[in-house]
């Protein structure tokens, strides 16, 4: 239904263009009170008359793909899983050190089956601003920011929230 809805759809460099013709809406829709406006109109001009919505976007790549990215979508994306594993192993494993304290990397580098070296990455996710560990939990981080990426930057992460922002990307959001 939705492509018969549609007449065209051009993707530019900048913006994505979606044509719909007000007689195919008005169709759609079906709704008497939008039929009696259409009513007046003479079937030339209904006919050429087309809506153009158009949408902000830019081709990235984001991980090992390219996507477009749509501008000012805030409710578009959702949470990335591998991002809230890590970011919830993270502070699991910080709980366990603080409650135990007694408990060395290794220890629980062996008991979570990866490298003490892994695990000292992990720990400092931590330390990220509560707004970016909020934006990740809601998929309103930069799409740019991958689970890959997030743990590639956490060695060069620094302790200021502000420059933390910068080097993953939300400065410009």
């Amino acid at each position: 239904m939705l492509m018969t809805l549609i007449s065209r759809v051009d993707i530019r460099s900048d913006c994505v263009e979606i044509n719909v013709p007000r007689s195919r809406l008005v169709a759609l829709l079906g709704s008497d009170s939008i039929e009696l406006v259409m009513q007046h109109g003479t079937p030339n001009n209904e006919a050429k008359e087309v809506l153009i919505l158009t949408v902000r976007a830019v081709l990235r790549r984001v991980g090992r793909e390219m996507r477009m990215l749509v501008e000012n979508t805030v409710d578009q994306t959702k949470a990335d899983p591998a991002q809230l594993r890590i970011v919830a192993r993270a502070h699991d494993i910080q709980e366990r050190l603080l409650k135990n304290g007694e408990l060395t990397l290794h220890a629980i580098a062996s008991e979570e089956h990866v490298t003490p070296g892994y695990v000292s990455r992990l720990l400092r996710l931590p330390s990220l601003a509560p707004d970016i560990i909020a934006a990740i939990i809601n998929g309103r981080n930069p799409p740019q920011l991958t689970a890959k990426k997030l743990m590639r930057l956490v060695l060069e992460l620094p302790v200021d929230w502000t420059a933390q922002r910068k080097l993953l990307g939300f400065h410009a959001r």
